[in-house]
Protein backbone atom coordinates (compact mmCIF):
# COMPACT_ATOMS: atom_id res chain seq x y z
CA UNK A 1 0.00 0.00 0.00
CA UNK A 2 1.93 3.47 -1.11
CA UNK A 3 2.02 6.01 1.01
CA UNK A 4 -0.54 7.92 -0.50
CA UNK A 5 -2.93 5.81 0.30
CA UNK A 6 -2.43 4.72 3.46
CA UNK A 7 -2.76 8.71 3.89
CA UNK A 8 -6.01 9.33 2.90
CA UNK A 9 -7.59 6.19 4.74
CA UNK A 10 -6.05 7.17 7.65
CA UNK A 11 -7.48 10.81 6.99
CA UNK A 12 -10.84 9.15 5.87
CA UNK A 13 -11.53 7.51 9.39
CA UNK A 14 -11.94 10.68 11.29
CA UNK A 15 -15.48 11.03 8.63
CA UNK A 16 -16.62 6.97 9.16
CA UNK A 17 -16.13 7.82 13.23
CA UNK A 18 -18.26 11.15 12.31
CA UNK A 19 -21.18 9.31 10.61
CA UNK A 20 -21.33 6.89 13.12
CA UNK A 21 -21.59 9.05 15.92
CA UNK A 22 -24.64 10.27 14.60
CA UNK A 23 -26.28 7.09 14.78
CA UNK A 24 -25.88 6.77 10.97
CA UNK A 25 -24.89 2.78 9.75
CA UNK A 26 -25.90 0.85 6.74
CA UNK A 27 -29.01 -1.18 7.03
CA UNK A 28 -30.59 -4.20 5.03
CA UNK A 29 -33.73 -2.14 3.57
CA UNK A 30 -32.27 1.15 3.02
CA UNK A 31 -29.58 2.78 0.51
CA UNK A 32 -26.43 1.76 1.18
CA UNK A 33 -23.84 4.12 2.65
CA UNK A 34 -20.19 2.64 2.08
CA UNK A 35 -20.51 2.57 -1.72
CA UNK A 36 -20.30 6.00 -1.78
CA UNK A 37 -17.83 6.46 0.88
CA UNK A 38 -15.37 4.21 -1.36
CA UNK A 39 -16.75 7.18 -3.85
CA UNK A 40 -16.12 10.05 -1.72
CA UNK A 41 -12.22 8.20 -0.88
CA UNK A 42 -11.27 8.36 -4.32
CA UNK A 43 -12.25 11.92 -5.29
CA UNK A 44 -10.12 12.77 -2.20
CA UNK A 45 -6.79 10.70 -3.16
CA UNK A 46 -7.31 12.24 -6.75
CA UNK A 47 -7.20 16.02 -5.41
CA UNK A 48 -4.44 15.15 -3.09
CA UNK A 49 -2.48 13.46 -6.17
CA UNK A 50 -3.64 16.14 -8.67
CA UNK A 51 -4.46 19.35 -7.18
CA UNK A 52 -2.15 22.53 -8.24
CA UNK A 53 -1.12 22.59 -4.79
CA UNK A 54 -1.18 20.25 -1.79
CA UNK A 55 -4.35 19.88 0.94
CA UNK A 56 -5.05 18.43 4.17
CA UNK A 57 -7.65 15.83 4.01
CA UNK A 58 -8.73 17.31 7.35
CA UNK A 59 -9.92 20.70 5.44
CA UNK A 60 -11.26 18.60 2.41
CA UNK A 61 -12.90 16.18 4.92
CA UNK A 62 -14.81 19.67 6.53
CA UNK A 63 -15.57 21.37 3.26
CA UNK A 64 -17.17 18.09 2.14
CA UNK A 65 -19.52 18.23 5.32
CA UNK A 66 -20.37 22.00 5.48
CA UNK A 67 -21.29 21.18 1.46
CA UNK A 68 -23.55 18.66 2.65
CA UNK A 69 -25.23 20.40 5.48
CA UNK A 70 -25.85 23.52 3.42
CA UNK A 71 -27.20 21.43 0.71
CA UNK A 72 -30.61 20.57 2.83
CA UNK A 73 -31.38 24.05 3.33
CA UNK A 74 -29.92 27.92 4.12
CA UNK A 75 -30.03 27.33 8.14
CA UNK A 76 -28.40 23.77 8.36
CA UNK A 77 -24.61 24.51 9.16
CA UNK A 78 -21.33 21.86 10.39
CA UNK A 79 -19.79 24.02 12.80
CA UNK A 80 -16.54 23.88 13.65
CA UNK A 81 -15.36 24.57 16.96
CA UNK A 82 -14.83 28.28 15.94
CA UNK A 83 -17.94 28.89 14.57
CA UNK A 84 -19.76 27.10 17.28
CA UNK A 85 -18.09 29.74 19.60
CA UNK A 86 -19.45 32.20 17.79
CA UNK A 87 -22.78 30.65 17.92
CA UNK A 88 -23.09 31.20 21.51
CA UNK A 89 -21.21 34.41 21.47
CA UNK A 90 -24.69 35.60 19.49
CA UNK A 91 -26.94 33.87 21.50
CA UNK A 92 -25.37 35.94 24.47
CA UNK A 93 -27.11 38.90 23.16
CA UNK A 94 -23.31 40.95 23.11
CA UNK A 95 -20.89 41.21 20.21
CA UNK A 96 -19.26 42.83 18.22
CA UNK A 97 -20.80 43.90 14.95
CA UNK A 98 -22.81 45.91 12.57
CA UNK A 99 -26.38 44.44 13.77
CA UNK A 100 -28.05 42.81 11.45
CA UNK A 101 -29.58 39.27 10.97
CA UNK A 102 -28.77 37.51 8.24
CA UNK A 103 -29.50 34.21 6.13
CA UNK A 104 -28.27 32.19 2.62
CA UNK A 105 -31.00 31.37 0.26
CA UNK A 106 -29.33 29.44 -3.30
CA UNK A 107 -25.84 30.82 -1.93
CA UNK A 108 -26.45 34.32 -2.03
CA UNK A 109 -26.40 36.11 1.45
CA UNK A 110 -29.90 38.41 2.02
CA UNK A 111 -30.92 40.42 5.65
CA UNK A 112 -33.42 39.30 7.24
CA UNK A 113 -33.47 42.39 9.29
CA UNK A 114 -31.42 44.78 11.04
CA UNK A 115 -31.89 45.38 14.46
CA UNK A 116 -32.68 48.34 15.98
CA UNK A 117 -30.54 50.96 16.95
CA UNK A 118 -27.54 49.28 15.45
CA UNK A 119 -24.92 50.92 12.41
CA UNK A 120 -27.18 48.32 9.60
CA UNK A 121 -30.16 50.04 11.15
CA UNK A 122 -28.87 53.49 11.06
CA UNK A 123 -27.73 53.38 7.30
CA UNK A 124 -30.82 52.26 6.09
CA UNK A 125 -30.56 48.92 5.26
CA UNK A 126 -33.42 46.90 4.63
CA UNK A 127 -35.05 43.86 5.32
CA UNK A 128 -34.65 41.37 1.63
CA UNK A 129 -30.98 43.51 0.78
CA UNK A 130 -29.24 41.22 -1.01
CA UNK A 131 -25.17 41.55 0.32
CA UNK A 132 -22.79 40.63 -2.97
CA UNK A 133 -19.45 41.91 -1.48
CA UNK A 134 -18.01 42.04 1.58
CA UNK A 135 -14.73 44.24 2.02
CA UNK A 136 -14.58 43.65 -1.88
CA UNK A 137 -14.87 40.02 -1.75
CA UNK A 138 -17.88 38.54 -3.51
CA UNK A 139 -20.16 36.50 -1.31
CA UNK A 140 -21.24 34.27 -3.81
CA UNK A 141 -21.76 31.04 -2.64
CA UNK A 142 -20.95 31.89 1.34
CA UNK A 143 -22.57 30.29 4.40
CA UNK A 144 -24.75 32.24 6.90
CA UNK A 145 -21.88 32.01 9.33
CA UNK A 146 -19.04 32.98 6.84
CA UNK A 147 -20.69 36.21 6.02
CA UNK A 148 -21.26 36.66 10.01
CA UNK A 149 -18.06 35.84 10.80
CA UNK A 150 -17.05 38.93 8.07
CA UNK A 151 -18.74 41.50 9.54
CA UNK A 152 -18.50 41.04 13.55
CA UNK A 153 -15.20 42.10 14.86
CA UNK A 154 -13.53 44.65 17.02
CA UNK A 155 -15.74 47.52 18.11
CA UNK A 156 -14.08 50.77 16.13
CA UNK A 157 -13.41 48.60 13.10
CA UNK A 158 -14.88 49.16 9.60
CA UNK A 159 -16.35 46.90 7.22
CA UNK A 160 -17.68 48.18 3.80
CA UNK A 161 -20.45 45.64 2.00
CA UNK A 162 -22.38 46.11 -1.13
CA UNK A 163 -25.65 45.76 -1.37
CA UNK A 164 -28.40 44.78 -4.33
CA UNK A 165 -32.01 45.93 -3.75
CA UNK A 166 -33.37 44.19 -6.32
CA UNK A 167 -37.08 45.80 -6.03
CA UNK A 168 -35.30 49.17 -6.43
CA UNK A 169 -32.39 47.86 -8.80
CA UNK A 170 -30.14 49.56 -6.69
CA UNK A 171 -26.80 48.80 -5.86
CA UNK A 172 -25.04 50.47 -3.50
CA UNK A 173 -21.50 50.34 -1.30
CA UNK A 174 -22.13 50.87 2.54
CA UNK A 175 -18.98 50.88 5.06
CA UNK A 176 -20.15 50.46 9.12
CA UNK A 177 -18.26 50.82 11.78
CA UNK A 178 -18.46 47.85 13.94
CA UNK A 179 -19.89 48.51 17.58
CA UNK A 180 -20.96 46.70 20.70
CA UNK A 181 -24.48 45.41 19.76
CA UNK A 182 -26.31 45.38 22.85
CA UNK A 183 -30.25 43.87 21.70
CA UNK A 184 -32.44 45.70 23.66
CA UNK A 185 -36.02 43.33 23.52
CA UNK A 186 -38.87 45.50 24.61
CA UNK A 187 -39.40 49.27 23.63
CA UNK A 188 -42.53 51.02 25.44
CA UNK A 189 -44.98 51.38 26.49
CA UNK A 190 -45.97 54.67 24.42
CA UNK A 191 -49.46 56.47 24.49
CA UNK A 192 -50.34 56.99 21.20
CA UNK A 193 -54.39 58.38 22.10
CA UNK A 194 -55.92 58.17 24.74
CA UNK A 195 -56.68 54.74 26.16
CA UNK A 196 -54.26 53.47 23.01
CA UNK A 197 -50.85 51.96 24.00
CA UNK A 198 -47.68 51.24 21.38
CA UNK A 199 -44.69 48.43 22.90
CA UNK A 200 -42.30 47.37 20.44
CA UNK A 201 -40.33 44.04 20.63
CA UNK A 202 -37.30 43.78 18.97
CA UNK A 203 -35.80 40.40 19.27
CA UNK A 204 -37.07 37.68 21.41
CA UNK A 205 -34.17 37.13 24.02
CA UNK A 206 -34.31 35.69 27.76
CA UNK A 207 -36.71 37.66 30.32
CA UNK A 208 -37.81 39.56 27.20
CA UNK A 209 -41.29 38.06 27.99
CA UNK A 210 -41.32 39.36 31.53
CA UNK A 211 -39.97 42.37 30.00
CA UNK A 212 -43.36 42.81 28.03
CA UNK A 213 -45.47 42.02 31.01
CA UNK A 214 -43.93 44.84 33.12
CA UNK A 215 -44.23 47.51 30.16
CA UNK A 216 -47.60 46.31 29.58
CA UNK A 217 -48.42 46.15 33.35
CA UNK A 218 -47.11 50.19 33.54
CA UNK A 219 -49.33 50.79 30.20
CA UNK A 220 -52.76 48.98 32.04
CA UNK A 221 -51.99 51.62 35.24
CA UNK A 222 -52.07 54.70 33.16
CA UNK A 223 -55.84 53.38 31.38
CA UNK A 224 -54.43 50.88 28.49
CA UNK A 225 -57.39 49.63 27.19
CA UNK A 226 -56.52 48.84 23.27
CA UNK A 227 -52.73 47.93 22.33
CA UNK A 228 -50.72 48.08 19.15
CA UNK A 229 -47.79 45.44 19.31
CA UNK A 230 -45.14 46.50 17.04
CA UNK A 231 -43.16 43.77 15.42
CA UNK A 232 -41.84 44.82 12.35
CA UNK A 233 -37.75 43.98 11.45
CA UNK A 234 -37.74 41.63 14.78
CA UNK A 235 -35.72 38.73 13.56
CA UNK A 236 -37.07 36.51 16.07
CA UNK A 237 -35.07 34.55 18.65
CA UNK A 238 -36.01 32.22 21.50
CA UNK A 239 -39.21 29.60 21.11
CA UNK A 240 -39.37 29.22 25.01
CA UNK A 241 -40.47 33.27 25.06
CA UNK A 242 -42.27 33.32 22.26
CA UNK A 243 -44.72 31.22 23.58
CA UNK A 244 -44.58 32.59 27.40
CA UNK A 245 -45.80 35.57 25.14
CA UNK A 246 -48.44 34.59 23.22
CA UNK A 247 -49.31 33.19 26.61
CA UNK A 248 -49.52 36.43 28.18
CA UNK A 249 -52.73 36.55 25.90
CA UNK A 250 -53.94 33.15 25.21
CA UNK A 251 -57.10 31.77 27.35
CA UNK A 252 -55.41 28.79 28.98
CA UNK A 253 -55.06 25.38 27.27
CA UNK A 254 -55.03 27.08 23.55
CA UNK A 255 -52.45 25.86 20.99
CA UNK A 256 -49.48 28.56 20.61
CA UNK A 257 -47.22 26.64 17.71
CA UNK A 258 -46.84 23.19 16.49
CA UNK A 259 -43.63 21.71 15.40
CA UNK A 260 -43.80 18.89 13.01
CA UNK A 261 -40.40 16.32 11.33
CA UNK A 262 -40.34 14.21 9.29
CA UNK A 263 -42.14 11.53 11.76
CA UNK A 264 -45.73 12.69 11.57
CA UNK A 265 -45.92 10.83 15.36
CA UNK A 266 -43.52 13.26 17.11
CA UNK A 267 -45.93 16.33 16.55
CA UNK A 268 -45.44 18.59 19.44
CA UNK A 269 -47.97 21.11 20.77
CA UNK A 270 -46.86 24.14 22.57
CA UNK A 271 -50.01 25.67 24.83
CA UNK A 272 -50.63 28.48 26.70
CA UNK A 273 -50.55 27.21 30.23
CA UNK A 274 -52.17 29.91 32.15
CA UNK A 275 -55.32 32.31 31.86
CA UNK A 276 -54.77 35.34 30.10
CA UNK A 277 -52.95 38.47 32.14
CA UNK A 278 -54.24 41.38 29.62
CA UNK A 279 -57.44 40.58 27.62
CA UNK A 280 -59.20 44.07 25.28
CA UNK A 281 -62.37 44.80 23.94
CA UNK A 282 -60.79 44.79 20.67
CA UNK A 283 -58.02 42.56 18.71
CA UNK A 284 -54.63 43.79 19.24
CA UNK A 285 -53.53 45.02 16.17
CA UNK A 286 -49.72 43.79 15.03
CA UNK A 287 -47.92 45.55 12.75
CA UNK A 288 -45.41 43.24 10.52
CA UNK A 289 -43.46 43.48 7.38
CA UNK A 290 -41.16 41.58 5.40
CA UNK A 291 -38.28 41.63 8.20
CA UNK A 292 -40.92 39.66 10.68
CA UNK A 293 -39.75 36.66 11.22
CA UNK A 294 -39.27 33.34 13.28
CA UNK A 295 -40.53 33.63 16.75
CA UNK A 296 -41.98 37.33 15.51
CA UNK A 297 -44.10 35.06 13.33
CA UNK A 298 -44.85 32.82 15.57
CA UNK A 299 -46.81 35.00 18.31
CA UNK A 300 -48.21 36.60 15.34
CA UNK A 301 -49.79 33.58 13.69
CA UNK A 302 -51.35 32.73 17.12
CA UNK A 303 -52.55 35.41 18.28
CA UNK A 304 -54.13 35.86 14.74
CA UNK A 305 -55.53 31.92 15.14
CA UNK A 306 -57.22 32.69 17.65
CA UNK A 307 -58.73 36.04 17.04
CA UNK A 308 -56.94 38.14 19.73
CA UNK A 309 -55.21 40.09 17.24
CA UNK A 310 -55.45 41.40 13.94
CA UNK A 311 -52.03 41.34 11.43
CA UNK A 312 -51.55 44.77 9.95
CA UNK A 313 -48.50 45.54 7.55
CA UNK A 314 -46.70 43.43 4.96
CA UNK A 315 -46.52 39.58 4.11
CA UNK A 316 -43.62 38.50 6.97
CA UNK A 317 -40.33 36.51 6.16
CA UNK A 318 -41.41 32.73 6.55
CA UNK A 319 -38.93 31.43 8.54
CA UNK A 320 -40.44 28.49 10.21
CA UNK A 321 -37.65 26.03 10.98
CA UNK A 322 -36.74 24.60 14.17
CA UNK A 323 -32.74 24.00 14.39
CA UNK A 324 -31.20 21.64 16.84
CA UNK A 325 -27.84 21.64 17.71
CA UNK A 326 -26.11 18.07 17.87
CA UNK A 327 -22.97 17.40 19.17
CA UNK A 328 -20.55 15.35 16.73
CA UNK A 329 -17.54 15.37 17.90
CA UNK A 330 -15.25 17.48 20.36
CA UNK A 331 -16.69 20.78 19.68
CA UNK A 332 -17.91 20.20 16.11
CA UNK A 333 -21.65 20.19 16.18
CA UNK A 334 -24.74 19.85 13.89
CA UNK A 335 -27.13 22.63 13.55
CA UNK A 336 -29.74 20.30 11.76
CA UNK A 337 -33.16 21.18 10.51
CA UNK A 338 -35.34 18.52 12.05
CA UNK A 339 -38.97 20.03 12.20
CA UNK A 340 -40.92 22.75 10.64
CA UNK A 341 -43.72 25.25 12.81
CA UNK A 342 -47.32 25.31 11.83
CA UNK A 343 -49.84 27.95 13.71
CA UNK A 344 -53.17 26.80 14.61
CA UNK A 345 -54.17 27.32 11.46
CA UNK A 346 -52.37 24.75 9.83
CA UNK A 347 -50.16 26.95 8.40
CA UNK A 348 -46.70 26.18 7.92
CA UNK A 349 -44.32 29.34 7.74
CA UNK A 350 -41.69 28.51 6.00
CA UNK A 351 -40.97 29.28 2.87
CA UNK A 352 -44.55 30.97 2.97
CA UNK A 353 -44.50 33.44 5.69
CA UNK A 354 -48.00 35.24 7.45
CA UNK A 355 -50.79 37.01 4.86
CA UNK A 356 -51.80 40.16 7.04
CA UNK A 357 -55.60 41.23 7.88
CA UNK A 358 -55.15 44.51 7.00
CA UNK A 359 -52.55 44.72 4.20
CA UNK A 360 -51.44 48.18 3.33
CA UNK A 361 -49.32 48.49 -0.10
CA UNK A 362 -46.69 51.23 0.07
CA UNK A 363 -45.06 53.03 -2.98
CA UNK A 364 -41.31 52.87 -2.98
CA UNK A 365 -41.24 56.23 -1.77
CA UNK A 366 -43.33 56.11 1.40
CA UNK A 367 -41.70 53.02 1.95
CA UNK A 368 -38.37 54.99 1.90
CA UNK A 369 -40.64 57.72 4.49
CA UNK A 370 -41.87 55.59 6.42
CA UNK A 371 -38.60 53.92 7.11
CA UNK A 372 -37.03 57.13 7.89
CA UNK A 373 -39.99 58.02 10.05
CA UNK A 374 -39.41 54.68 11.99
CA UNK A 375 -35.93 54.87 12.01
CA UNK A 376 -35.71 58.69 13.74
CA UNK A 377 -39.19 57.85 16.22
CA UNK A 378 -41.37 60.11 14.63
CA UNK A 379 -44.27 57.58 14.78
CA UNK A 380 -47.17 60.31 13.33
CA UNK A 381 -45.76 60.00 10.26
CA UNK A 382 -45.52 56.10 10.52
CA UNK A 383 -48.31 55.06 8.17
CA UNK A 384 -48.76 51.84 9.79
CA UNK A 385 -49.05 52.85 12.97
CA UNK A 386 -52.22 55.61 12.08
CA UNK A 387 -53.68 52.94 10.22
CA UNK A 388 -53.84 50.68 13.80
CA UNK A 389 -55.17 54.11 15.27
CA UNK A 390 -57.99 54.14 12.89
CA UNK A 391 -58.67 50.56 13.07
CA UNK A 392 -58.56 51.10 17.18
CA UNK A 393 -60.25 54.05 17.76
CA UNK A 394 -62.59 54.51 14.49
CA UNK A 395 -60.62 57.87 13.80
CA UNK A 396 -59.25 59.22 10.10
CA UNK A 397 -56.63 61.45 9.76
CA UNK A 398 -58.04 65.08 8.76
CA UNK A 399 -55.87 65.12 5.02
CA UNK A 400 -57.80 61.47 4.35
CA UNK A 401 -61.26 62.49 5.25
CA UNK A 402 -60.89 65.91 2.79
CA UNK A 403 -60.16 62.89 0.62
CA UNK A 404 -63.09 60.96 0.99
CA UNK A 405 -65.38 63.58 1.24
CA UNK A 406 -64.06 64.95 -2.59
Amino acid sequence: MNKLRIKVIIGFLPLIFLLFLTGISPAPEEEYIYPHLKLFAKVIAIIQKDYVREVKVKDLIIGALKGMLASLDPYSQFMTPQEYKEMKIETEGKFGGVGMVITSREGVIIVVSPIEGTPAFRAGIKPGDKIIEIDGESTKGWSTSKAAQRLRGEPGTKVTIKIWREKENLVKKITLTREIIHIKSVKGPEKLEEGVFYVRITAFREDTSEELKKALEKAKKEGMKYLVLDLRNNPGGLLDEAVKIADLFLPKGKIVVYTQGRNKKERKDFVATSPPSFTFSKPIVILVNRGSASASEIVAGALQAWNIAKILGDRTFGKGSVQSILPVEGDYHLRLTTAHYYTPRDICIEGKGLEPDIKVPLSKEKEREMLEAFIEGRWKDDIYIQKALEILTGKKKEEEKKVDQG
